[in-house]
């Protein structure tokens, strides 16, 4: 006889849901095939999704000497796909992306010569994710104004609702062990895919100007705690040199 599966644990699905990220009428894409769309409040076009494992691979190809823990970061428990956002990558490994990306498109004529990609600053991503322009002057001040009382990506109330994106398994509102492609959930009213889990999102700043720490906003895969998937919160995700299998990175395009 078949051996029974409990009523409450659904079996996991055969093969990975395809991403249901569609690119906007309005985006520019770049040579990688990144789309980037206007997010009203800013001055830059936003990624609709963050950096994938294609787009680094080709900047890896590209560069000798490039670091490769983002090839294979969870070891052989998971494998990531090119559509999955690349992981293990630190401040300055996304810095060094955005530099090669902006002198690649440039000399190649698909982006002007005041253009450049660089990551969000935590203000742009605050915009970006529907919080507008927040109380404060940094970062930190800005996490501690709101507390534990601002909002999710999905709105009010805990825990989130069946496919609100990809978190820790445990708040069982999706079926992904690790990162899942981007896309794979519904985008924000700016067209934005994956602005509330799947990877910690690297951010320009620093967590305030006394600490080498830099911001990450987003959650991640590995995150189920209340406070630290509001929309608002900051993660001091450690010095620029730190690298994580839940820390990835979305790109924006700034200048005329």
């Amino acid at each position: 006889a078949e051996p029974k599966v409990a009523a409450n644990k659904p079996e996991p699905p055969k093969t990975e849901p395809k991403p249901e990220a569609k690119i906007p009428a309005n985006a520019f894409v770049n040579t990688l095939g990144m789309p980037f769309v206007p997010v009203p409040g800013t001055e830059v076009a936003f990624c609709i999704w963050e950096t994938r494992v294609k787009d680094y691979a080709a900047f890896a190809a590209a560069n000798a000497g490039v670091d490769g823990s983002w090839k294979k970061p969870f070891g052989d428990r998971f494998k990531q796909a090119d559509m999955h956002p690349v992981v293990k990558v630190s401040w300055e490994d996304a810095n060094a992306f955005c530099e090669w990306l902006t002198k690649k498109e440039l000399a190649e004529g698909k982006i002007k010569e005041r253009q450049k990609y660089r990551l969000p600053t935590d203000a742009e991503w605050s915009v970006a994710v529907g919080l507008g322009k927040e109380k404060g002057d940094t970062p930190f001040e800005k996490d501690r104004i709101m507390g534990d009382s601002g909002v999710y990506l999905w709105g009010k109330g805990f825990p989130p609702p069946k496919d609100a994106g990809n978190y820790r398994q445990s708040l069982n509102v999706d079926n992904f062990d690790g990162t899942c492609p981007v896309g794979s959930f519904a985008a924000n009213k700016f067209g934005l895919y994956d602005m509330g889990g799947n990877v910690w999102e690297w951010c320009e700043d620093s967590i305030s100007p006394t600490s080498d720490d830099r911001v990450l906003r987003g959650a991640s895969w590995s995150v189920n705690h209340q406070i630290t998937l509001l929309s608002h919160h900051r993660y001091a995700g450690g010095y620029p040199d730190s690298r994580n299998n839940s820390y990835g990175f979305r790109c924006v395009l700034a200048g005329e």
